[in-house]
């Protein structure tokens, strides 16, 4: 006589739905990062800027912050942002931001996506969003996305500031991209640009007050430790 025990019969039930949710959601992410991802950022970048004084900028951010192999393009989508897929590495940026800002501003923005390049981020955030597709149904891992995209732009910000030394030309730079861009952005790139006007815990922006008066604050600290010097 077999012993009837719902108990392990639910968990066996649940755990394999979970093992297969995670799974699917794992084979369809590297199918679209092998084949499609590729395309996609195709669309969405243009000629670079070779022989450009940004060019030049964004070389000597990249040896400051020894970074290697990486390839500035003009934006055709949004206003700046970066990608890392199979070791291709880009930083795009568009004119209309270009030419909209000063170079100590660009820098500061440059400088932003490299952070992101160079800590990795786009795997965090792929980890997060993986995590959130996997168990749709868990209101805490929506929370999770979001705060792990909220904590890489800071994290990048203040990765900015100590290669640049320009907090002020980034709270700037933000400023400029709040109130220039308004175009709504697409489903694949949420949460993928410098800046988007966003609150709440499902925002992946930072609150934008919030990110500039941090900035505002590392400007301070650094003239108040310039002046003890």
């Amino acid at each position: 006589m077999y012993e009837w025990q719902p108990q392990r019969v639910i968990r066996l039930v649940f755990g394999s739905s979970l093992l297969a949710s995670f799974g699917i959601v794992s084979l369809m992410s590297l199918v679209a990062r092998r084949y499609a991802f590729p395309r996609i950022l195709e669309g969405m970048i243009a000629g670079d800027f070779a022989g450009s004084r940004l060019s030049e900028t964004c070389a000597e951010l990249c040896k400051k912050m020894n970074i290697t192999g990486v390839n500035l393009r003009e934006a055709t989508v949004g206003n700046a942002f970066c990608l890392d897929n199979k070791g291709r590495k880009v930083v795009a940026v568009s004119p209309e931001l270009v030419s909209s800002m000063s170079p100590a501003e660009v820098e500061a923005v440059i400088a932003h996506e490299l952070s992101h390049l160079k800590n990795k981020d786009s795997r965090e955030k792929g980890l997060a969003r993986l995590a959130k597709f996997a168990f749709v149904f868990d209101p805490v891992l929506h929370l999770v996305e979001a705060a792990v995209h909220r904590e890489r732009e800071l994290l990048a910000d203040q990765s900015s500031v100590k290669y640049t030394q320009k907090p002020l030309a980034l709270a700037s730079a933000l400023l400029k991209v709040h109130s220039a861009f308004h175009a709504s952005l697409p489903g694949p790139g949420a949460g993928l640009f410098v800046g988007r006007k966003g609150k709440g815990l499902l925002s992946r922006y930072p609150d934008l007050d919030q990110r500039v008066q941090r900035l505002i604050d590392m400007a301070r600290e650094m003239k108040t430790q310039t002046i003890l010097a």
